[in-house]
């Protein structure tokens, strides 16, 4: 009866047609409609309330406001003054309140409200309650997603500096060990400034892992096989009383990553489970393949459905609440006294760059699961797993012209006394303009360019071309502080014959620089 009433009252009692029109309106609408009479007792309510939220109209109806159970309890005072505003005459728009359904989850609402008059007089108010948890859902992910995405910028920026700093520490070490290789004290000297620019060397390989994934290599992987073989490297990360159980079948499918960045992801997951447990415990890694549907796909954007490989790292550590466990991919971000790095924003950048996604799951006092998600491939034969072979003692010299490109003065002196040292004749370009220039006017051949990307005039991928278009025949070698992501992947896309990233030491280097000139 009340409901009639109301409707007749909407439908302004001009004629049966208007009134039929409300009742289908109310009785089919998707949104929230309810009516708080002057007494703040709820005297009507739409069925879409069951569809929403589980509970019937009459389970509603008849409450006074203060004791409206679809409403969660800390937005009730904010509510109540947003009714008593409509009571006094004002019309209320998108006020957001938690709604609380039966089965005890929340839902977002966007509330609009209106004061209803009869005979000039208000009797109440007509409420409209839209559900937008999935729209505040996304907007979440989006806000995210650029969060992210600008931490990451911050990242590769930083790392780009750090790494021609190291550049300056890796180089004159090597001329040292090259100038000096009977001195037993400078060699000494030499190998401790090595190992330190090395330990800095992987940090700024996870911040270029973060900012932009630093998928360098590649290669078509069983991840049952790679993580037989990374396990032994990483043990002695883990304490004595963790014992590490593994679930590897051989079935596996195939994914195509690159095995250096993978081991910084299990590493720093296996990492992080040792230090959540108190000895002895256990952590168990197990592999399976998967054909993700668009369910599951809708809540996890930037996967596309398809088969992929899950990855598990389970621990029985101490777990983590809900507000740890939305800030694990933060840079830096740590609940130890002492930080421990990018560990799992690292992660989550790796995996990203691999077309993949990672979900963490976890508990206070029950451990935490991560799954690794990556897209699997097809291969037409066994996957031979590459042996890392140890590093060349004698450098690779060579002859002919090299114009490095470089904007930085300590770089650009310690490059020349390398090249040199390795037996090239050495050109100098402090910008882009420069290196056009030799391009363009040089009275001689020249073999090879080295190209940085961030130069004071014009990016190097602005550069490559003019440069390309003056010397057709010129072979380039990207060297940058950035990944080989970006500017540097245009570089090769249009025709550069290699990429080098710094820091880098003087044997790759010199290797490196005669296959390119050799056509290797």
């Amino acid at each position: 009866m009340l409901k009639d009433n109301l409707i007749s009252d909407l439908g302004g009692n001009c004629c049966r047609e208007s009134e039929a029109k409300y009742r289908s309106h109310f009785e089919n609408v998707s949104d929230i409609i309810y009516f708080i009479d002057l007494e703040l007792k709820v005297r009507t309510v739409s069925p879409s309330v069951e569809k929403i939220l589980g509970h019937r109209p009459d389970e509603v109806i008849g409450l006074p406001f203060q004791e409206l159970n679809i409403l969660a309890p800390e937005y009730l005072t904010t509510a109540l003054f947003d009714v008593k505003r409509a009571l006094a005459g004002e019309n209320i728009t998108s006020s957001v309140y938690e709604f609380i359904a039966k089965d005890g989850s929340r839902k977002i609402g966007e509330v609009s409200g209106s004061p209803l008059s009869k005979q000039g007089e208000i009797i109440g108010v007509i409420s409209v309650a839209r559900d937008i948890t999935e729209k505040r859902k996304l907007e979440n992910q989006l806000q995210e997603a650029r969060k992210i995405e600008a931490i990451a910028t911050l990242a590769g920026g930083i790392a780009h500096e750090f790494n021609n700093a190291l550049s300056s520490i890796t180089g004159h070490a090597g001329l040292l060990e090259m100038e000096y290789p009977e001195d037993e004290k400078i060699m000494d000297y030499a190998k401790a400034m090595m190992q330190s620019a090395h330990r800095m060397a992987c940090l700024t390989s996870q911040l270029l892992s973060y900012a932009r994934g630093g998928k360098y290599d590649p290669q078509t992987t069983s991840l049952s096989n790679f993580v037989e073989g990374a396990l032994p490297i990483i043990q002695h990360i883990l304490d004595p009383d963790i014992r590490v159980e593994t679930d590897l079948p051989l079935d596996i499918m195939n994914v195509e990553v690159d095995r250096t960045q993978m081991q910084v992801v299990l590493s720093a997951i296996v990492a992080n489970s040792n230090e959540a447990m108190d000895p002895p415990g256990r952590i168990r890694i197990s592999a399976r393949n998967m054909d993700l549907d668009k369910e599951f796909i809708k809540d996890h954007p930037g996967l596309k459905p398809g088969p992929y490989v899950c990855l598990s790292i389970e621990d029985e550590g101490k777990g983590m609440d809900e507000e740890i466990r939305n800030r694990i991919f933060d840079p830096f971000f740590t609940t130890n006294f002492i930080g421990r790095g990018l560990g799992m924003a690292s992660v989550y950048g790796i995996v990203k760059n691999h077309d993949g996604t990672t979900i963490v799951d976890s508990e206070i006092g029950k451990g935490t699961v991560v799954r690794i998600y990556l897209p699997a491939i097809e291969a037409e034969e066994e996957v031979e797993e590459k042996v890392v072979s140890e590093p060349k003692v004698e450098l690779a010299g060579g002859e002919g012209t090299i114009l490095v490109i470089e904007d930085e003065e300590a770089l650009l002196k310690m490059n020349r006394r390398i090249l040199e040292r390795l037996g090239y004749r050495v050109l100098e370009a402090r910008n882009g303009q420069e290196a056009v220039e030799f391009a363009k006017t040089f009275d001689g051949r020249i073999d090879l360019a080295l190209l940085d990307i961030k130069l004071p005039d014009m990016s190097g991928n602005q550069a490559y071309p003019l440069i390309m278009e003056a010397r057709p025949d010129l072979k380039v070698v990207v060297c940058s502080g950035y990944s080989i992501d970006g500017p540097a992947q245009e570089i090769l896309d249009a025709g550069a014959e290699g990429f080098i990233q710094k820091p880098f030491f003087i044997a790759p280097f010199a290797e490196r620089l005669k296959e390119v000139l050799e056509g290797k």
